[in-house]
């Protein structure tokens, strides 16, 4: 089979032809139509993968089934599914919680790092981790649900948001712009923090009552009685600061994505306000099939880039200079 395989730290991807996997008991076999490149993938390919490669980078990996092994009997051939890609250990406490994203084994289970993932024309995974896929939904469509989506969806219901509540929602890239409609499509009032004009632009159109800055979110918030909820999609931390004014007391600030800084938040705010902040990680499986229900009845799409394997390192380097709109996808 035709894979796309990071053999060194930092190098450009090769493509190579490789041994098709078989499935072992438990096991199916997907065959690959679309895999979503996530700056995860990045990550493992510059930096954390090195003592596991060569492998076979990608964790938003969609398809339809093409070999079932002992033992799995609520999956046919032919069924068109996606792969949960924390193929987790299934017995701690927290899997058997129904929470498999905080398994005590956690990142080291990750589908394109310690086992090889979906850039590639067949994946080996765990059945229990096949996620079946709305027939409204095409596999190019249904790919960065697999991350984007269901972080931001598990990142919204972490944060306790509730019907009717105000929910702001910080960074308007690949999280964010598929936050806003899971957002509104959950019951909520919907702003939306960018310093772009363009991408406030593009978040009204998605379902924001209101986008702009910080400052003038936080202002506009601060009129209607405040946020309930703040989703932190952006790496940067600084408009949390900025959004305080907006802010609702007991309202929450859920991390979903953050680096390299302190938290910009006075302590006095917390006590002042009775803040809660809340640290969100991925999604269970239950969030993928919630997240792809929602997408499906309320017409939620991602807005994707389409590449082949031949120019997968391409859309790579879009990707370190931030030049993706808003998800890339690799079409196999």
């Amino acid at each position: 089979m035709r894979a796309a395989v990071a053999e060194t730290p930092g190098a450009p991807l090769a493509i190579r032809e490789v041994a098709e996997p078989t499935p072992g008991p438990g096991e199916i076999v997907l065959n690959v139509r679309a895999c979503g490149l996530c700056y995860t993938d990045l990550r493992v390919i510059d930096a954390l993968g090195g003592a596991a490669m060569p492998l076979i980078p990608g964790h938003e990996a969609v398809g339809v089934v093409a070999a079932i092994g002992g033992g799995v009997a609520a999956i046919r051939v032919g069924d068109r599914v996606g792969a949960h890609a924390l193929f987790t250990c299934g017995d701690c406490v927290y899997c058997r919680g129904g929470e498999e994203e905080a398994c005590v084994q956690g990142f080291t289970r990750l589908a394109g790092l310690a086992f090889d993932g979906g850039y590639a024309e067949y994946l080996r995974m765990p059945a229990d981790h096949a996620i079946a896929l709305p027939d409204a939904l095409s596999f190019e469509d249904s790919a960065p649900f697999f991350c984007a989506g269901l972080t931001s969806y598990a990142g919204l219901k972490n944060g306790n948001l509730q019907p009717g509540q105000r929910v702001a929602i910080v960074g308007i890239g690949g999280l964010g712009h598929l936050a806003i409609p899971i957002a509104r499509a959950m019951g909520a009032e919907v702003y939306a923090v960018s310093s772009s004009p363009d991408k406030s632009a593009l978040a009204v159109e998605l379902g924001a009552v209101f986008a702009g800055d910080a400052p003038s979110v936080a202002a506009e918030l601060a009129k209607r009685g405040g946020a309930h909820v703040v989703l932190q999609t952006a790496n940067s931390l600084t408009p949390l600061a900025q959004l305080l004014p907006g802010m609702a007391k007991q309202g929450t600030i859920v991390l979903a994505a953050a680096d390299g800084e302190l938290l910009p938040i006075p302590p006095a705010f917390f006590t002042a306000l009775q803040l809660r902040v809340v640290g969100s990680f991925y999604g269970s499986r239950q969030d993928v099939r919630d997240v792809l229900t929602l997408a499906a009845e309320h017409g939620i799409r991602p807005i994707i880039e389409r590449y082949s394997f031949d120019e997968l390192n391409d859309a790579h380097d879009r990707m370190r200079a931030n030049l993706v709109r808003f998800r890339a996808v690799l079409v196999t």
